[in-house]
């Protein structure tokens, strides 16, 4: 393959953030000429939904978003409504007139007024008044010409004029406005000549300005506002199925078409053109969204599909199994929401959730079943070689090295004792591994392990090689001790007199020719020949959790404050500080660096942080970005020449651009607080209430329960209630992140 053809192939194993092709190659990234390395691609991690946390069993076929911005699924066992805590389902129930009409649904609409329709394969059209709490439903009759042309239903849309259309087996039909019957819609072959049929009719589009675009198995159709309809032009050049349209959507000048053989682009001059990625013209494309960044990501029954824009499509395969990948590879339909996250729907009873700001992070880890991963999920040590690549050590005593440009693993060494806290790699190239009691080398092929007895280092902790060709290890209980390379002897480099509490220790790193050492006692670094220590004078003698340099001095982080120092001329002299007792991280941090623009950022276990000096604000990083693991167990953390950070997690490595995670999200809509459910006690049953307001109770009801939801998914354990019911409550209630609220023993009277 060229090197012209690979850029453009490039496909991503998201798990991994490698660039795997179908065949399972893997392709280097080439550098842009003159440019900074962009980093690693970034790994959408999903939150996912299945049958455990409530969904009926059987192909999700559709998503929708109502008025109020709550989440439905059409389903093979019924329809679903999701409002971020709890997934309520619509089912078909034998005898019981005011059920769902048929379980299956394969197409959802919300119209103007709010309320849900939905077609299914061969159950004919279903409309829920969410006010009402009531169904209608229309099938086709061979006794009746105004009924629906068929009841194979696969798409819903609503125009500007607030015409209902239909797109059946049969056709086209449009519902009449007293709802009584259908008018059947046919084409003109040539404009305002002779009649022609569209014949099986899937997939429309309304777009605001009153145009309907018609995917039909006799090719594509615009319907203009006036009424005229006018079939599409197609570029020769596509080669798919055009009868066999599946999904359309975008408007305005990007219309995209999903069918058999890609997506074809309708843009402003009306052409449909095929989205030129040959990769896409032997699949079935079910659907089609952008993200918030203008991503363009396509479903198909292997996978999804996404084009960053930039030349590079990367394909997202199912691992069920990882936690964080995508539940599986058989896709119907993806949505962007009103906040912008994406929604995906499978065949394999589940659903897929990407928050927006998705893009912050990427992960490497273990993947099931795939030798070319990491050795193990949890990662415990990572350490830059000296080539740019890593040194990653985890549990049960495990090395492999990771190319992050390309995801490549080689795995190194296993079955050592214990769990690998530390690696540094020395001037020659020799890798120093730290582990319970025990310390090896391993020298281009050849382990030594450096017991105890030989070196009088007990409990090894950490452990770093100096640009002076010098190795150091820190012991609990016993300080630092400096290692021959050769020999194998160990020195200790503590100060005379130094009291016990600097013998247990916090970090160990080496800077500018320089070692130091932060302890319980105190922050100490080297002093002249051989590095041995002593406390840095202007620096309180009390436990340093961790320290950072940056251009004009250091950072320190103790569990009640973050403080800058100058240092110069050996001696270091506060000038910045922060409180962070009260912060959730304070006894947990286990690890703080510096970016290229000067922030801070804190590793917790766990938890991610970052402080910006200049504004003295927190920001905290979690799965709404992308972070799908923040245990930092070990702090273990490395900077790139690049400016990635990279870091052990229980979820594998790590990584980010922190001027990535710097570039705020486009802003969604508001979210909308609705009222999801009201229930009382009547007749010693539960009965749901129409949510048509006002809520009228009889006197015989008992135990009214309010639920209200506010519709973003982004972080809903985050979204906190307050209620007060004017003529019952002196004030607000709080009640957490639920939103639900019982009131018993309320009197006769009105109540707000």
């Amino acid at each position: 393959m060229g090197n012209g053809s690979r850029f453009s192939a490039w496909l991503l194993g998201v798990a991994l953030g490698v660039f795997v092709s179908a065949a399972g190659h893997a392709f280097v990234a080439p550098a842009a000429s003159g440019a900074r390395a962009a980093g690693p691609l970034p790994t959408p991690q999903f939150r996912r939904y299945g049958t455990a946390d409530g969904l009926p069993s059987g192909a999700v076929y559709a998503v929708a978003q109502d008025r109020n911005g709550m989440m439905w699924f059409g389903s093979a066992g019924g329809l679903m409504r999701f409002d971020g805590i709890d997934f309520k389902v619509f089912r078909h129930a034998v005898g019981d007139p005011l059920s769902l009409p048929a379980n299956q649904t394969y197409t959802l609409f919300v119209d103007r007024d709010n309320r849900i329709w939905a077609g299914g394969v061969s159950t004919g059209l279903t409309v829920y008044d969410q006010g009402s709490g009531r169904f209608r439903h229309w099938e086709h009759d061979d006794g009746k010409p105004d009924s629906l042309a068929d009841n194979e239903v696969w798409s819903i849309a609503q125009t500007a004029d607030d015409q209902l259309w239909v797109a059946t087996q049969g056709g086209l039909d449009r519902l009449r406005a007293d709802g009584k019957g259908f008018d059947h819609i046919v084409p003109l072959d040539v404009e305002g000549d002779r009649p022609g049929s569209f014949g099986a009719t899937r997939a429309l589009l309304a777009e605001a300005n009153g145009r309907l675009w018609i995917g039909a198995h006799s090719g594509l159709y615009l319907r203009r506002p006036d009424g005229t309809i006018r079939r599409v032009p197609v570029d020769p050049a596509f080669r798919g199925e055009l009868g066999k349209v599946w999904h359309i959507d975008g408007g305005g000048d990007e219309v995209r078409v999903a069918l058999e053989g890609g997506l074809l682009v309708i843009g402003a001059d009306g052409v449909a053109r095929p989205l030129a990625r040959p990769q896409l013209s032997p699949l079935r494309l079910l659907g089609s969204a952008r993200d918030a960044q203008g991503r363009l990501w396509m479903g198909s029954l292997n996978g999804v599909w996404l084009d960053d824009g930039r030349g590079r499509l990367q394909h997202i395969i199912g691992q069920p199994l990882l936690p964080g990948g995508l539940p599986g590879d058989r896709l119907w339909q993806l949505l962007r929401d009103r906040e912008g996250g994406l929604w995906f729907t499978f065949d394999q009873s589940s659903i897929a959730y990407l928050p927006p700001g998705w893009n912050g992070f990427t992960r490497f880890t273990h993947v099931p079943d795939d030798p070319r991963s990491l050795a193990d999920i949890a990662a415990l040590s990572v350490r830059r070689s000296r080539d740019g690549q890593l040194w990653v050590g985890g549990f049960n005593g495990w090395v492999d090295k990771l190319d992050p440009a390309t995801g490549e693993v080689s795995h190194v060494l296993k079955d050592l004792r214990g769990n690998l806290a530390a690696l540094a790699e020395d001037t020659r190239g020799r890798l120093w591994i730290v582990g319970p009691g025990e310390i090896y080398r391993y020298d281009h092929g050849k382990l030594t392990a450096i017991g105890a007895a030989r070196s009088g280092i007990n409990r090894p902790t950490a452990i770093v090689a100096g640009d002076d060709g010098g190795v150091y290890v820190s012991s609990w209980g016993q300080g630092v001790f400096a290692i021959d390379p050769e020999r194998l002897t160990a020195t200790s480099l503590m100060p005379a007199g130094a009291p016990d509490n600097a013998r247990f220790h916090d970090q160990l790193s080496f800077h500018a020719g320089q070692l130091w050492y932060a302890s319980a006692g105190g922050l100490l670094r080297g002093a002249g020949p051989g590095q041995r220590l002593d406390f840095v004078p202007g620096v309180p003698r009390r436990e340093i959790l961790a320290f950072a340099f940056d251009a004009g001095g250091f950072w320190t982080a103790t569990d009640q404050a973050l403080e800058h120092y100058r240092y110069a001329g050996g001696r270091a002299e506060r000038n910045a500080s922060a409180d962070i007792s009260r912060m959730p991280f304070a006894a947990d941090l286990m690890a703080i660096r510096v970016d290229d623009q000067g922030r801070l950022w804190l590793f917790a276990n766990p938890g991610l942080w970052r402080f910006d000096p200049q504004t003295k604000q927190f920001a905290a990083f979690g799965a709404s970005q992308g972070l799908s693991s923040s245990e930092f167990t070990n702090g273990s953390v490395e900077l790139a020449a690049d400016g990635t950070l990279f870091a052990a997690s229980s979820g594998g490595v790590v990584a980010f651009r922190p001027e990535r995670l710097a570039q705020p999200v486009p802003p969604g809509a508001p979210p909308v607080l609705a009222l999801a459910q009201a229930t009382v006690r009547r007749d010693n049953r539960t009965r749901t209430l129409p949510l048509g307001l006002p809520l009228r109770l009889g006197w015989r009801d008992r135990d009214l329960r309010i639920e209200a939801r506010v519709a973003s998914f982004v972080d809903p354990g985050a979204n906190r209630y307050r209620f007060q019911l004017q003529g019952f409550d002196s004030d607000w209630v709080d009640t957490g992140h639920r939103g639900e609220r019982d009131f018993t023993g309320l009197g006769a009277g009105s109540y707000t």
